[in-house]
């Protein structure tokens, strides 16, 4: 998948660039929000009627743009390990653990190294859309930052992420990775340049998974929902999806719930679907193309509806899989991906928007029969609407000419009556050509002509007109 060096314009592509944040090690002073950036009226930026139907998903083969054009330095040098986008004013959100030597201004000494991720102790940064790092906020004691969500509430952003993470002594083998995950969800309100502790009454906690570890969280703003990754006390990972509303008043009654059949760098929720993705830095043992793999999860089944190979930005340094979030823009929403890049961190943030059209099943009558594999079924792209079905009648006897099949759904009905070809098993009783005629009314009844008196399977593998 080649990948050109492509801003994402969008209407906030020309907010002017603000100082960075500097290395200072006390806590930074809140930056200005520029005027592009916020909205002066109105709940949202982005009418719900660009929101991407629960069951409609990213095409994962789509060519994906560059969001920044460049590699964003943060504000630590670890990796960031999720983003996520404020639906009102469109700021990124990049979640850090806090970098080794690091003193916060409340503080007096400096933690050992690899200290910060033992205890959980998270950065979070504000992004602007050309890249530049507004203001940061310091959590201690929430987690590896594995999930996080933003809801904008009354002028305030509010993060979404793990708390109350266990901390993880150190087993004095400089070669493991020995880091602190949440036990609970917490809400916190962002405000740049403070410090918050995972005990600080400021954190709203929530236990939907008693007893479970690694609870990481994902908002699905533009349909009302969360979903909570946990691991169980035994078993493998679990997505347990929430309407957000009964969440928030602690009604932990998951609507779905799935199991993990693959592990995770990072996870999203948007619809009925699951985005994660996974995959290691290149290395001696892992040399590109890498191993960075999508997976997609259907909430309603449970089952895995796509695991695509990831060749994104191949020539990135280091090129280590990290976040996956969904964002509003005016044009719909898109999916972002990133990579963890360089030897001092930096984040490379990719979108896609482009988005494939679900098959979905139509009912027929009872004197048909289909394999599961050729079941009757629907897409509907703008007016165009796609057939495929495969038949044969239950009880063996001959086709008759003007014979309807199925009545479509009243949305997918022509203004006139329009025509397909299709074809037909050369196992039956069939003579001439292996094609029929079919023709979809105005009322929705979907009948096939011919006049041979076959039997044997009929079908429409490319069938579409327009409604």
């Amino acid at each position: 998948m080649p990948l050109s060096r492509r801003t994402l314009l969008t209407a906030m592509a020309a907010t002017p660039v603000l100082a960075p944040v500097g290395a200072a090690h006390a806590a930074v002073p809140q930056a200005a929000v520029p005027q592009a950036v916020v909205p002066q009226a109105g709940p949202a930026v982005w009418p719900a009627a660009v929101t991407l139907p629960a069951g409609h998903r990213f095409d994962l083969k789509a060519e994906p743009v560059d969001l920044f054009g460049r590699e964003i330095l943060l504000d630590q040098t670890r990796v960031h390990q999720q983003v996520a986008f404020d639906p009102v004013t469109g700021l990124a959100y990049a979640v850090q653990c806090i970098s080794d030597k690091r003193v916060l201004a409340d503080e007096t000494v400096t933690l050992p190294d690899d200290e910060r991720a033992r205890r959980g102790d998270l950065c979070v940064n504000q992004v602007a859309p050309d890249g530049t790092v507004l203001a940061v906020m310091y959590l201690r004691g929430f987690g590896h930052g594995g999930g996080l969500g933003v809801e904008h509430v009354d002028g305030t952003p509010w993060l979404w992420l793990e708390t109350d993470a266990d901390y993880v002594p150190d087993d004095g083998n400089p070669q493991t990775n020995e880091n602190a995950y949440g036990k609970h969800i917490g809400r916190v309100a962002f405000k740049p340049g403070t410090i918050v502790d995972a005990v600080s009454p400021l954190v709203e906690v929530f236990d939907p998974v008693p007893g479970a570890t690694a609870v990481t969280p994902s908002l699905d703003i533009d349909h009302g929902r969360i979903a909570v990754r946990h691991v169980p006390s035994s078993g493998p990972a679990e997505y347990r999806v929430y309407d957000l509303d009964a969440f928030k008043n602690r009604d932990f009654t998951p609507k779905h719930s799935i199991t993990a059949k693959y592990r995770t760098q990072a996870w999203c929720l948007y619809g009925n679907l699951v985005y994660q993705n996974e995959g290691s830095a290149y290395s001696t043992t892992n040399p590109s193309p890498g191993n960075s793999w999508w997976t997609v999860y259907d909430v309603l089944t449970g089952e895995v509806v796509e695991r695509t190979f990831n060749a994104t930005a191949l020539g990135l340094a280091h090129r280590e899989t990290e976040a996956i979030a969904v964002r509003r823009t005016p044009a719909g929403p898109q999916l972002v991906f990133g990579f963890a890049t360089q030897e001092k961190r930096h984040m490379a943030l990719y979108g896609i928007s482009a988005t494939t059209v679900p098959w979905t099943d139509l009912d027929y009558g009872s004197a048909y029969t289909a394999t599961d594999s050729y079941r009757p079924q629907y897409r509907q792209s703008g007016d165009r609407v796609d057939l495929r079905l495969r038949v044969t009648r239950v009880d063996g006897k001959a086709w008759t000419s003007g014979e309807t099949i199925l009545t479509l759904p009243s949305q997918l009905r022509p203004s006139r009556t329009q025509g397909m070809v299709g074809t037909a098993t050369g196992a039956g009783t069939i003579t001439g050509p292996l094609t029929t005629r079919w023709e979809v009314m105005p009322d929705g009844q979907l009948r096939i002509y011919d006049e041979r008196a076959f039997t044997g399977w009929i079908a429409l593998d490319a069938g579409y007109f327009t409604s």
